[in-house]
């Protein structure tokens, strides 16, 4: 008995194996797509409302294309903070998405949009608010938006980039093997009543070229399809009418709840007497802009400065001041009338020296070492921060912990009825409630990064202070716990 033959393996060409790799990508592209649009639609059967974002007043939390989904409130009070989404007040037939800022004296809520100079024109009331804002999905709205602004050119082009995904992701392993070879015309492995070529044995007596194709080719394209119509539905539960007017890294795809995005935000919110931003993109400039709105400007000295773009509150634009611990500082001009014994001052800082140095206080010379010098922050050879006001006796409170570490940190102090308060980053650190009082003096000026410190407990090694100052502000009323928590969490 001769040999018996035996049938090669299917021949795999090189070329094959690009053709795997294209549709394996493009498989993973589908499926991407199918759960983004998922992912935005389903929530609408639990009655939540996907809504596609149409302009970036709410950047950097949400995109133009992203789809922002909303819970309903079911009747309760949104928490301030939040992003709401509700019938816009100027437009009847459109939809807003902003941040709830605070509540106005007839009980509505005003908004803002984290990329917006200011709140809101219109305040809404509560029974406007469709729900809050609960989780995003970005991007996947983009051909809704396209479609609305009628930009033919990109919506066609993702038309035919899917179209193009899909087919090669229908292709399978159609490209795994050579094409068949010729015909088997050997008579030896008939049988009368077969088709040359057909194996008895397969319950299937159609021959190879009338059966449809196998798991890699026509089988694969209801997968393309799938994922179409996956997107599709995605988009469709998006309400095309929504449009957020105006000129917020999200974790977990949450909505940040934070009452201000910008430092420049949360300061202006509390109306500050002074406010230096120490902007100036000089080095050798000797005028220092004041923010606030009664525009005092005020006077750097001469030297010792460097303007930096490192500054304490990265989502502002600006700039802050390097001082170099010798002789660089910041004077406001003259103020008026008697000093406060309620005020509020404030600074971010950061610095690694071991010298100490004044933060910012009032002084009676606006250059040189003032002669009476109170209502102060200052930072002590430890790296510990102090608040003091004299009202015949020195009084102080410090913070337990050291502040040199090279960070940026946010030194706020408060004198008023309720007594000395000093926070740090956000936290009350140190209080006093006893004093509430300070040197009865009038006039003065608001000196930043050195003034007259003798006398004081723990005193400096120097009067100047070394490292990165900026948002210095003022205030003739006593912020709040939660103001000074939110301008902290506005720069962080």
């Amino acid at each position: 008995m001769g040999p018996v033959p035996t049938t090669p393996e299917p021949e795999v060409r090189p070329w094959t194996w690009g053709w795997l790799v294209a549709c394996l990508v493009a498989r993973g592209v589908l499926a991407t797509a199918v759960c983004l649009g998922l992912w935005g639609a389903l929530p609408a059967v639990l009655g939540w409302s996907p809504t596609t974002v149409s302009s970036g007043s709410m950047l950097p939390r949400l995109h133009v294309g992203d789809v922002a989904v909303s819970r309903p409130l079911h009747g309760a009070a949104p928490t301030l903070g939040s992003v709401l989404l509700f019938d816009d007040p100027d437009h009847p037939d459109r939809l807003r998405l902003h941040r709830f800022v605070r509540v106005d004296d007839e009980g509505r809520l005003v908004t803002r949009g984290d990329a917006n100079p200011g709140d809101d024109s219109s305040p809404v009331t509560l029974a406007a608010v469709r729900g809050v804002g609960t989780l995003r999905v970005p991007w996947v709205g983009l051909p809704v938006v396209w479609f609305r602004e009628r930009a033919w050119l990109p919506l066609g082009l993702a038309a035919l980039a899917l179209a193009g995904l899909t087919a090669v992701a229908a292709q399978g392993r159609r490209f795994g093997a050579a094409p068949p070879g010729p015909p088997d015309d050997d008579p030896s492995d008939d049988r009368p009543g077969t088709p040359n070529g057909v194996d008895p044995a397969d319950p299937d007596p159609r021959p190879a070229a009338a059966r449809p194709p196998g798991p890699g080719g026509a089988v694969l394209r209801p997968a393309g399809a799938l994922a179409v119509a996956g997107l599709l539905l995605g988009l469709a539960a998006v309400p095309a009418g929504a449009v957020f007017t105006g000129t917020t890294a999200n974790a977990g795809n949450r909505l940040a709840a934070s009452t201000y995005f910008r430092c420049a935000s949360a300061v202006t919110a509390t109306s500050p007497s002074l406010w230096f931003r120490m902007d100036e993109t000089s080095s050798t400039t000797t005028v220092a802009l004041d923010s606030s709105a009664a525009a005092r400007n005020g006077v750097y000295g001469a030297a010792g400065k460097t303007s930096t773009t490192d500054r304490a509150c990265p989502r502002d634009t600006g700039r802050a001041m390097v001082f170099d611990g010798s002789s660089g500082y910041l004077s406001s001009a003259a103020l008026s009338g008697a000093a406060p014994n309620t005020f509020t001052v404030g600074i971010w800082f950061r610095t690694t020296t071991a010298r100490g140095g004044k933060l910012i206080g009032l002084g009676n010379a606006q250059t040189g070492a003032s002669g009476i010098y109170d209502r102060h922050l200052y930072l002590t050879d430890a790296g510990r921060v102090v608040f003091g006001v004299y009202n015949g006796a020195v009084r102080t409170v410090t913070s337990p912990a050291a502040y040199r570490d090279g960070g940026w940190h946010q030194a706020v102090a408060t004198l008023s009825s309720a007594g000395m308060r000093l926070y740090l980053d956000g936290e009350l650190v140190a209080s006093d409630t006893a004093t509430t009082t300070a040197e009865a003096v009038s006039g003065g000026y608001l000196r930043i990064g050195f003034d007259n410190l003798d006398g004081w407990p723990s005193t400096p090694t120097s009067r100047y202070f070394a490292g990165t100052l900026d948002e210095a502000t003022f205030s003739t009323t006593a912020l709040t716990a939660a103001q000074v928590a939110a301008q902290h969490e506005a720069g962080t």
